[in-house]
C-alpha cells in the first residue's frame, strides 16, 4: 500500500484522508491541538457557538454525501423555515431583503419597486439589465465580482446588494474578487443569456414545473445539531490523525518524499498540503519555488467572530430573519450579523437568543487591531443602533481568524492553473484547501476527494 501524509487536519485534509483510508496508510499531520481548521464550536451555558463556517450549501452535494458516510444523516438539521430572509443594513436602518434577490440579482418586479433600499434612479438601471450589453469572454478574461455586477446591474445594486451578499462568502472586496473563481455562473449566463436577470428568471420557470413536494421548501443550507465541529472529529476518529505536530520541511528523496517535523523525518509515497497558501508557500520551497511563490501571492483576510447571548425579552427586535449584512462604504464597522437562534435549533436555552457578529475581512483588519472587550463593545453599541434596545449579555465570546479567509482575486484561475502546471512536473505532490479551486465546506471536500483518486489511481 502506498504511504500518503496529509499535511493539516482541515475539511479538506480530512476528507482526503477519509476517502484513502482502506487504499493506503495514511497519516494525518496537525500543528494545531485540535482537527477542523476554521470549522470549530465552542459551548458554554448551554449555547452553542459555530466560530468559523455554520453550514455548507446543499446544492454542491460533496459535503452532504460525505457527512452521510460518516454516519452523521441523523444530525443534519435545515434553516428554520419561518426565518429565510436576511436583512440588509442602510442609512442607519435594517431594509428587508427584497424578495426574488438570487445571489444578488433581483427577479421579481413589485418587490424591487416597493423596497426604499434603492433610489429611483437605481431601481431604473436594475431594471435596465436586460438590455445592457453582453460581454466577449475570452478564455483567459476576467472581472472583479463589483464591476461585473455594476456592469450589468449598476452601482447600486453592486453596492448595496450583490456586494455585501457576495464578498461576505469569502470575507472579502467585491472590488477585487475574481467573477471567474467566485461565481463562474455568472459569467455562463451572461454567456448564454446575455442577462443576469432572464437567466434567473428561466431557472425559477424551470424550477416551477419540477414535480412539487409537500411541506415546506428544503433548505438551502444544512448543519449539524451538536455544532459544526462534530463533522471533522467524527471523521479524525477513524483516521490515524496526529495532533501538535508541525511540519518543518518537505523534500524529495528518490520517487518519494522526506516529511520532517520536530521530532521525526517520515518517507511516504504522496503528500497533500491541505494548508492555507502562507503555510503552503513555506512548505513548497524545497520542492518547487515558483509554486512556492505563487502561492504565497495569494492573499488572505482575517477577521473575528463575536457571540452575544441574551435573555429573549432583554431584545427588542423580533430577530425573524436569518440576520443582516452590511454594505462597504458606511460608518459601520460591522460587516454582517446572524440571528443563530432565529437560524438554527438547538443553540441556545430555552428563554436565550444568540447573536455572531462579524468585524474584519480583507481590507478592513484594522479593526482587529483592538481588544476583546472593545469588539464586544463595538458589537454591542452598533447592534443597539440597529436592532433598538437590547439589555446587558449574559454570554459574550470573541474568536480571532487570522489569516484564515483566502482571497480568490482577479487573475486567481491563471495563478492556479501556473501551480498546476508547476506540480504536475513534481508526481506526487498535491495541494488542497479552502480559496484554492472553490471555497466552503463542499469544495473542500470535493479537492480532497479529489486529490485521493489521483494517489490512488497513480
Amino acid at each position: 500500500m502506498k504511504r500518503v501524509i496529509v499535511i493539516g487536519a482541515g475539511m479538506s485534509g480530512l476528507a482526503c484522508a477519509w476517502a484513502l483510508r482502506e487504499r493506503a496508510d495514511v497519516v494525518v499531520l496537525e500543528a494545531a491541538p485540535r482537527v477542523g481548521g476554521n470549522v470549530t464550536t465552542a459551548k458554554a451555558d448551554g449555547f452553542v457557538m459555530d466560530a468559523g463556517p455554520d453550514a455548507w450549501v446543499t446544492t454542491k452535494p460533496d459535503a452532504s454525501a460525505l457527512a452521510r458516510e460518516a454516519g452523521l444523516e441523523g444530525e443534519l438539521i435545515g434553516t428554520r423555515p419561518e426565518t429565510r430572509r436576511v436583512y440588509v443594513a442602510w442609512n442607519g436602518r435594517l431594509h428587508p431583503m427584497p424578495e426574488g434577490v438570487v445571489l444578488g440579482v433581483p427577479t421579481r418586479i413589485a418587490p424591487m419597486v416597493a423596497t426604499r433600499l434603492f433610489s429611483l434612479f437605481g431601481k431604473a438601471r436594475m431594471g435596465l439589465e436586460p438590455l445592457v450589453p453582453r460581454r466577449e469572454w475570452a478564455d483567459g478574461d476576467d472581472e472583479a465580482i463589483g464591476d461585473f455586477v455594476t456592469r450589468r446591474l449598476g452601482r447600486e445594486a453592486a453596492e448595496r446588494l450583490a456586494g455585501p451578499l457576495l464578498s461576505g462568502i469569502f470575507a472579502g472586496d467585491a472590488g477585487r474578487l475574481s467573477v471567474r473563481a467566485a461565481f463562474p455562473q455568472f459569467v455562463e449566463q451572461e454567456k448564454k443569456y446575455g442577462s443576469l436577470v432572464l437567466a434567473m428568471r428561466a431557472s425559477r420557470k424551470k424550477s416551477a414545473h419540477a414535480p412539487k413536494k409537500s411541506g415546506a421548501p428544503p433548505s438551502a443550507f444544512v448543519s449539524l445539531r451538536a455544532g459544526m465541529s462534530l463533522f471533522p472529529e467524527t471523521l479524525a476518529k477513524k483516521l490515524d490523525v496526529r495532533l501538535r505536530t508541525s511540519v518543518e520541511r518537505i523534500a524529495r528523496a528518490g520517487e518519494g518524499f522526506d516529511v520532517t517535523t520536530s521530532s521525526e523525518t517520515m518517507r511516504c509515497d504522496a503528500v497533500v498540503l491541505a494548508v492555507p497558501p502562507h503555510a503552503a508557500a513555506k512548505l513548497f520551497g524545497p520542492v518547487d519555488s515558483d509554486a512556492a511563490r505563487l502561492a504565497g501571492e495569494i492573499r488572505c483576510g482575517s477577521s473575528a467572530a463575536i457571540f452575544l447571548g441574551y435573555r429573549r425579552e432583554d431584545v427588542a427586535h423580533p430577530l425573524d430573519a436569518t440576520g443582516f449584512v452590511v454594505p462597504r462604504g458606511g460608518t459601520n464597522k460591522l460587516v454582517a450579523c446572524t440571528f443563530v437562534t432565529s437560524k438554527w435549533e438547538s443553540r441556545a436555552p430555552e428563554g436565550r437568543v444568540l447573536l455572531r457578529a462579524f468585524v474584519g475581512g480583507a481590507g478592513r483588519e484594522e479593526v482587529l487591531d483592538a481588544s476583546d472587550d472593545e469588539l464586544v463593545g463595538l458589537a454591542r453599541a452598533e447592534l443597539a443602533e440597529l436592532l433598538g434596545r437590547m439589555g446587558e449579555p449574559v454570554l459574550t465570546r470573541v474568536f480571532r481568524h487570522v489569516r484564515a479567509s483566502p482571497q480568490p482575486e482577479v487573475g486567481h484561475l491563471a495563478r492556479m492553473r501556473a501551480i498546476g502546471e508547476r506540480l504536475a512536473a513534481v508526481p506526487g505532490v498535491h495541494l488542497v484547501g479552502n480559496g484554492y479551486n472553490g471555497t466552503g465546506i463542499p469544495d473542500c471536500v470535493k479537492q480532497g476527494r479529489a486529490a485521493a483518486e489521483a494517489i490512488a489511481g497513480g
